[in-house]
């Protein structure tokens, strides 16, 4: 997907952004004056962040030695969809160092065979790691969240991991204001949150070891 255009792009974004130029906006202008396609304005917009953001993020980010015996909140469709980009091998790096995907699904996610492989692979991490408790929070907008999150619970019960799963109606809201370590890679809920965990990253790095 990458090429000329998508480069140039990147670096004026880059620069923009260290500017002190609003994301909507930058994006926007450099996306126009390149003329590039959905999926790589998409792209551009969750591979490209300033400087500063970088490091913040950087600063707030924990390792899975942390969450044992923790508070741990995961944000659940963004976790479980990037760890099924991961298991389709469709997750790329972005430049704050976070595994994110490229298939834009959220609004149209479906539960398939890599849903529940992916649930599977969370929660065998989370029994190697256990937090003193976990929730996990679906968006209850999104097409039977119910069930992913009873699916969830089911999972959780046979690894006996004290916590559970429910749709709520604002995840980000949720975990914006909770107690605990959040589990996202959600750029938007990191900027707002003080400790965060990549668990798709850490899932990558154990299936390729």
């Amino acid at each position: 997907m990458k090429n000329n255009a998508f480069n140039k792009a990147s670096d004026d974004l880059y620069l923009l952004l260290n500017r002190g130029y609003p994301k909507t906006y930058a994006l926007r202008f450099v996306c126009d004056h390149y003329c590039l396609k959905n999926e790589e304005r998409y792209l551009l917009s969750r591979t490209v962040f300033s400087k500063s953001y970088i490091i913040k993020t950087k600063e707030k980010k924990v390792s899975l030695k942390d969450i044992k015996k923790s508070f741990l909140f995961i944000d659940g469709y963004n976790v479980i969809i990037t760890t099924e980009s991961v298991l389709m091998g469709k997750a790329f790096v972005s430049m704050d160092g976070l595994l994110r995907d490229t298939r834009n699904v959220s609004k149209k996610h479906r539960i398939t065979k890599e849903t529940f492989e992916s649930i599977n692979l969370i929660m065998n991490l989370l029994e190697k790691y256990p937090p003193k408790n976990t929730q996990v929070l679906l968006d209850k907008m999104m097409s039977k969240s119910g069930k992913l999150a009873q699916i969830i619970r089911h999972e959780m019960e046979e690894r006996n991991l004290k916590g559970g799963s429910e749709a709520v109606s604002s995840v980000d809201h949720e975990l914006k204001n909770c107690n605990g370590i959040v589990a996202t890679n959600d750029s938007a809920i990191i900027s707002e949150i003080s400790k965060f965990i990549d668990i798709p990253s850490k899932i990558k790095i154990s299936k390729e070891t």
